[in-house]
């Protein structure tokens, strides 16, 4: 694997140790929140892609007159790029957009626009584009499906100089965030391929395709192999350093399941701090649970049915698919027997960050969950949503833990 950092991104990045203290909540928006640069439209949900840095934030999300990708920092909410954004080089403004990285001063994105296809679950143009945090300046087209032999383009990670992209020419089945390779970028319109459908896995044979939701740490990369065909699932999680080594098992479906039931059936979320890897895995049972390790000889379980809750009486029933990770700490949404909600669990020590019932903002919680990328140091961006009339109204907070 070779890894040239673009010239133009200079990145740093460190964790802060966990204090013992009650979260603070600032709310970033929700559907009262206007979009900006909209004309008065008020957002209406929030997409998957986001991704905190330090205190900064880059999410998508959708409002009554289109989508965008937006920054939040210090109280400031802004638009990055929507649709009514040009495309550098295109006669056409964005339709959509498909993940986002923030690194820094630096925002990486994917989107798409109408235009000449390839065969994609989107049946557009696509392209990789970086743009500065809160920039007034036109975003950077990386590589397109138009210039450049890729025609798919799908996750991004930006992290410490390092740009990867997940895509292809070719779709490796319906399910638009399943990739046929990942590749650096290594300058405008250049990118060399990390792992492909010819990469061999330790245990044998090549990859069948790999997932969009990949992360870049400190110059190691976790990937996860897919089930075809299937959303929400991974066969397996791995490792891969820039040691000419390839990539290194963390779990598979011939993983002893520590503590529990066979071996793993399949993964969920799951999120890597340069450090350690935490996943939620599923037993052969079904029971899903939150691991860590770097390995199958070092998975350790961290929470699941039997964990006691804190503040109650009761233990968890389960953990829910979403985990998020940095400097050791881990954050997961668990649920009970009448309750469920957020917590962190660092050096063994679970604690609570938000439950169902508890009151932001003047109403009452009824779901929170970090998905991965969104825990930088003592940040998190928590997706919360607030039961209204017999709806659930999303919103998105900063928490300072």
């Amino acid at each position: 694997m070779r890894c040239i950092p673009f010239s133009f991104l200079l990145l740093g990045a460190f964790t802060v140790p966990i204090a013992a203290q009650t979260p603070t909540f600032t709310k970033i928006a929700d559907t009262n929140t206007v979009a900006p640069d909209s004309g008065g439209s008020s957002f209406s949900s929030f997409g998957d892609a986001r991704e905190i840095s330090g205190s900064r934030v880059a999410f998508y999300a959708f409002h009554g007159s289109g989508s965008g990708i937006y920054t939040y920092e210090n109280g400031v909410l802004a638009r990055l790029v929507d649709t009514n954004t040009l495309v550098p080089g295109a006669m056409s403004n964005f339709s959509t957009f498909f993940d986002v990285s923030i690194d820094g001063g630096l925002v990486a994105f994917s989107g798409g626009w109408p235009g000449p296809g390839g065969g994609c679950a989107f049946s557009g143009s696509e392209g990789l584009f970086v743009r500065g945090f809160q920039s007034a300046a036109s975003p950077i087209l990386v590589r397109d499906s138009l210039s450049f032999p890729d025609q798919c383009f799908h996750g991004v990670e930006l992290d410490n100089g390092f740009l990867f992209y997940a895509g292809g020419v070719n779709p490796v089945d319906v399910v638009h965030n399943h990739s046929e390779e990942i590749k650096v970028a290594t300058g405008v319109g250049v990118g060399i391929p990390v792992v492909d459908l010819t990469t061999t896995k330790p245990s044998g044979g090549n990859f069948i395709g790999f997932d969009g939701d990949f992360h870049l740490q400190n110059n190691k990369f976790l990937l996860s192999e897919i089930i075809v065909n299937t959303f929400g699932a991974v066969n397996g999680l791995y490792l891969m350093e820039n040691n000419g080594l390839g990539p290194q098992v963390v779990a598979d479906t011939s993983t002893a399941v520590p503590g529990g039931a066979g071996n793993f059936m399949n993964f969920a979320s799951a999120d890597f701090d340069g450090t350690e890897v935490a996943f939620m895995g599923r037993d052969s049972n079904n029971a899903g649970a939150l691991y860590a390790g770097t390995s199958p000889a070092n998975i350790r379980r961290v929470a699941g049915a039997g964990t006691p809750v804190p503040g109650e009486v009761v233990n968890f029933l389960g953990i829910s698919n979403l985990v998020a990770i940095d400097g050791g700490a881990m954050a997961f949404s668990g649920y009970w027997s009448g309750g469920d909600g957020l917590f962190v669990s660092q050096n063994g020590v679970i604690s609570s960050v938000v439950k169902r019932g508890d009151v932001l903002d003047g109403r009452p919680v009824q779901q929170a969950f970090c998905r991965p990328g969104s825990m930088d140091g003592n940040f998190l961006l928590v997706d919360v949503r607030f039961l209204v009339g017999m709806s659930l109204k999303p919103a998105l907070y900063l928490v300072e833990l």
